[in-house]
């Protein structure tokens, strides 16, 4: 069985949120845009209860529940072997689900087929609704009949057998993973590991608690502790007809005390002496439970049971070749799988049917997965470029809080050398603080390909700005996108003849002196506009800079030795980040030559 649709009502911070979903899904997106309050839908509806904190008025949208308000959240289960309700007694029914089916063209949901090729469906649900009296969230987890029925006042609502989810088989990996006796009896999940074999090794537990009984050299036996020990059981004697000894021993040496009384230690390479799991890093730590879980996916799975995994955030204490090998061993092994990512690398290995791009925009989580965005077979290669050659450095800007989209390759360059030298010298004093590249995520454009590059990224990310030069060629580059039918959020454009070079001349302008640094490392004297002239020029023969990664790292190097150049660097790069944040700035001004699309021109 899997999953095929969640919608999400009134939970958390999603108002509303409807997502299909595949074999595989790796969920990304900027800062609370939804990720965990996904995962946490699917632990409430599949039984994982524990694995999400108690709720209270603040899991309901908005934090202040009404007493109509409801947490409403609705599952979609396919995969019924033969499409036949009649063959499943323990889903379909008077006290089960009801049949239903989804259209095999639109993914509607139907009250009967209208082929063969229609999937037979149940849907799951689970509400809940807060108390004012007794100040407590009561909650329901049932089969859904109708989306419409309120299941605290009808009171009729099916409730699912725990069994049925048990056959599901639901699983989740939280994000914060910090256990150290995972690998140990005193783990739930690992006896749930052994009992799927062939059980618990009872003779070997009870061999140790036979050792441990009556040891060859027993504590109280020791020279120095043996007095004492004879002067307590002659007090003892005086005490008990029966005269009892003291004996001590490493456990209650009953079969549960031998074994929670074990404790993982691993030992690397040649050494003899283990160390326990708390002693070593938090990657071993954090991957016991991850190593579990695959061995009882394994055992699941080779029994005909369903394992669907759920993982937040694979790359936490993984390194990035780590990540890899996990999420494909998971995928390998799961009927379906549910991660949630900050990492490119987890996303960028991932089908792009698998990825989905999330936002959240007041509450209404919008689901698109990369594929529905995929550059064409008759896009422009620098726009294929960005889903194929850059799909990392997409990815990655596209869990930013807002996208940056300039027009070439040599903006995004320089932006990032401008943005270095400013964060190398970060100061925790107020406004000496660097937001541009913590919030703005900067496309790989190349080419002038700003416009189609756009076209390809709207539906992928609510907050996008587009970054012009001022000069013929931006400013046609701005008419083509105030005539799309959603123009960007705004748009930012360089004063009139300036491109990104004149930028750096205007920072650099700020403490003339820093041109001798630079004069030192190019060893030609210069002048700030005869250096942005050069930085504009690809004859070489006359000095030209231009493409430059050389000269280019250098005026880098001397706008971060200085305080007054950096602090002008600072200034732009964080009015730039308000602005593609939706916040007006001093240092941009409004041009209201285009009514469809908001304009801000620098002012330097």
């Amino acid at each position: 069985m899997q999953l095929a649709t969640l919608s999400i009502r009134n939970f958390r911070g999603v108002r509303e949120g409807d997502l299909a979903l595949n074999q595989h899904n790796v969920f990304i997106g900027a800062n609370n845009c939804g990720k965990t309050t996904i995962i946490e839908a699917l632990a409430l509806l599949f039984g994982r209860d524990r694995m999400v904190r108690a709720l209270t008025e603040h899991d309901f949208f908005g934090g202040n529940p009404g007493p109509v308000d409801r947490i409403r959240l609705t599952a979609t289960v396919v995969g019924f072997r033969g499409n036949d309700a009649s063959r499943h007694p323990d889903w379909f029914g008077p006290d089960r689900a009801v049949p239903k089916w989804i259209h095999p063209e639109t993914g509607a949901l139907l009250a009967e087929p209208i082929n063969t090729k229609s999937i037979l469906a149940c849907q799951i649900g689970f509400a809940g609704r807060f108390d004012r009296a007794s100040l407590e969230v009561e909650t329901a987890r049932y089969f859904v009949d109708e989306d419409s029925i309120d299941v605290f006042a009808e009171d009729s609502y099916q409730t699912i057998p725990a069994r049925l989810l048990k056959e599901i088989g639901f699983f989740l990996v939280p994000a914060s993973r910090t256990w150290d006796r995972v690998i140990s009896f005193s783990s739930e999940l690992f006896r749930r590991v052994l009992t799927s074999g062939d059980g618990l090794p009872s003779q070997a537990v009870l061999s140790e608690r036979d050792r441990l009984r009556a040891p060859d050299q027993p504590v109280e036996a020791d020279a120095k502790l043996a007095p004492i020990v004879q002067e307590l059981n002659d007090e003892l004697k005086g005490f008990f007809p029966t005269a009892p000894k003291l004996k001590l021993r490493l456990t209650s040496t009953d079969s549960d005390g031998v074994m929670e009384s074990l404790v993982p230690h691993f030992s690397f390479a040649d050494a003899d002496l283990a160390i326990p799991a708390r002693r070593h890093g938090t990657g071993l730590v954090s991957l016991q439970s991850l190593l579990l879980l695959f061995q009882f996916g394994r055992r699941r799975t080779a029994a005909g049971q369903g394992f669907w995994m759920a993982l937040e955030e694979p790359e936490l204490h993984i390194p990035p070749p780590l990540q890899r090998r996990v999420v494909q061993r998971l995928q390998s092994l799961s009927a379906q799988t549910f991660i949630t990512s900050h990492s490119p690398t987890v996303a960028g290995m991932s089908d792009p049917k698998a990825l989905h791009v999330l936002r959240n925009q007041g509450g209404k989580l919008i689901s698109t997965p990369l594929s529905s965005a995929m550059a064409q077979a008759s896009d422009p290669n620098p726009v294929r470029k960005l889903f194929e050659l850059h799909r990392l450095d997409t990815i990655t800007a596209l869990m930013h809080d807002c996208l940056l989209i300039p027009e070439g390759l040599l903006d995004v360059e320089l932006l990032h050398i401008l943005a270095m030298a400013v964060d190398a010298h970060q100061r925790w004093e107020p406004g000496f603080d660097s937001h541009f590249l913590a919030h703005v995520g900067v496309i790989r454009t190349t080419d002038g390909q700003v416009v189609a590059t756009y076209e390809r990224l709207r539906d992928l990310h609510p907050r996008i700005v587009c970054l012009l030069d001022g000069d013929p060629a931006g400013d046609s580059y701005l008419a083509s996108l105030a005539g799309k039918h959603a123009p960007p959020t705004r748009a930012l454009r360089w004063p009139d003849g300036w491109t990104i070079e004149d930028v750096f001349g205007w920072v650099l302008d700020a403490e003339p002196a820093v041109l001798e640094t630079i004069d030192g490392i190019l060893r030609v004297p210069v002048k700030t506009a005869d250096l942005v002239a050069r930085l504009k020029s690809t004859d070489r023969a006359a000095g030209g800079l231009k493409q430059d990664r050389v000269a280019y790292e250098a005026i880098g190097q001397a706008i971060a030795g200085s305080t007054i150049a950096r602090g002008r660097a600072l200034a732009l790069l964080n009015a730039m980040a308000s602005e593609c944040l939706g916040v007006d700035t001093s240092l941009f001004s409004d041009n209201d030559e285009l009514e469809t699309l908001r304009i801000r021109v620098f002012n330097p």
